[in-house]
């Protein structure tokens, strides 16, 4: 008799507070944005290593399509959106210098064109520093537009709204976020786009600047199996883990699916997150289906070695800023659905016989 085991929603906020709870320990005390030392998730506020460009002047894109017109601004240009909704959180952290300031990596996505979003990456010194970005909550943001750092394990490449770092001598100058309604709740972003592996498929042959969907939320229609939960795409390329620790897992039609936010796992102080764990679950040969299709940001995904071979991908101090995807020559990044919960991977789980 084949036993059907529904894997239940874990809560997104228990995953969040998990995390900020993990720490980030290191560099809280830097004046300046560099990378921090434990942090598990992006670690730097470098405009991007691929900046083509120094400070070109503010450019204001307006409403409708205002981040499509962004994406496609050179490299170190300053930026404003305007009404842009937080749609997804990628990582957070309170300073432990008690001073109440929140570093925050995040999605916005335009109301007025909803396919289109962006990564923000706000430092601890971004302004105002106090501000929590919350799912829902719309703002306003002046920036300056880039990638994430080369070297940035699983976000490196990804293009972002940024602060504007010192450079030849002139100042360093904050990301401004003016938070215009807060609190609104997850109900107040923009719903999901829904897609098929055919959008997401086309996606993936086109570069950032013109990606469909790129920085959004998407819900992927099922049903959906998890057809190998190894990728090599999201395999971990040094130290002992080297060919045994995979990041992700592919579904129908080689969507590939980032399960940071949802699989199980156990902290280095010591707590343990019970996620919903569908790698897991395939490798002790368990069926994996999605009924009814599988959420998430849609966006980047790199990979940046641990050059001395440390055990902590995201703490060892020097990783390798020639990131690219493991098993494909000379392809620097690649998409992935990153679930924000396991509210968005309602999946389940055939026992083997």
């Amino acid at each position: 008799m084949e036993l059907r085991t529904k894997l239940g929603a874990a809560a997104l906020l228990a995953a969040a507070a998990m995390a900020t709870a993990a720490g980030c320990g290191g560099r809280d005390e830097d004046p300046t944005p560099t990378p921090d030392a434990g942090c598990t998730g992006v670690c730097s506020t470098d405009a991007g290593s691929d900046a083509g460009t120094t400070d070109a002047g503010t450019t204001d894109a307006g409403t409708a399509n205002q981040i499509a017109a962004t994406r496609k601004l050179s490299f170190s240009t300053k930026a404003t959106l305007r009404n842009v909704v937080v749609s997804g959180i990628h990582y957070e952290k309170l300073s432990d210098q008690g001073n109440g300031a929140w570093r925050s990596y995040f999605w916005v996505t335009d109301p007025a064109s909803p396919k289109e979003g962006l990564f923000i990456h706000k430092f601890y010194t971004d302004t105002p520093e106090s501000y929590r970005p919350q799912i829902g909550d719309t703002v306003d943001i002046e920036g300056v537009f880039g990638t994430e750092p080369n070297y940035e394990p699983f976000s490196g490449r990804r293009h972002h709204l940024a602060n504007q770092r010192a450079f030849n001598g002139a100042p360093a100058v904050p990301l401004a976020i003016t938070p215009k309604i807060v609190d609104a709740g997850v109900d107040a972003r923009p719903p999901a786009n829904e897609v098929t592996v055919e959008d997401l498929t086309a996606s993936l042959a086109v570069a950032q600047n013109s990606a469909a969907y790129l920085g959004t939320r998407v819900h992927l229609a099922g049903p959906l199996t998890l057809t190998n939960p190894q990728p090599t795409q999201f395999m971990r390329l040094d130290n002992e883990d080297a060919g045994t620790l995979y990041y992700g897992f592919e579904v129908t039609g080689g969507i590939l699916v980032y399960h940071d936010k949802t699989r199980s796992r156990t902290f280095s102080d010591g707590g343990t997150f019970e996620g919903c764990d569908f790698q897991k679950a395939a490798l002790d040969g368990g069926a994996v289906t999605f009924p009814n299709g599988i959420s998430g940001v849609w966006d980047t995904y790199t990979f940046a070695p641990c050059e001395n071979g440390s055990s902590d991908i995201t703490g060892c101090g020097d990783n390798s800023s020639d990131s690219g995807v493991p098993g494909i020559t000379d392809k620097r990044y690649t998409y992935t659905i990153i679930p924000q919960g396991c509210e968005d991977l309602p999946g389940e789980v055939a026992a083997p016989e």
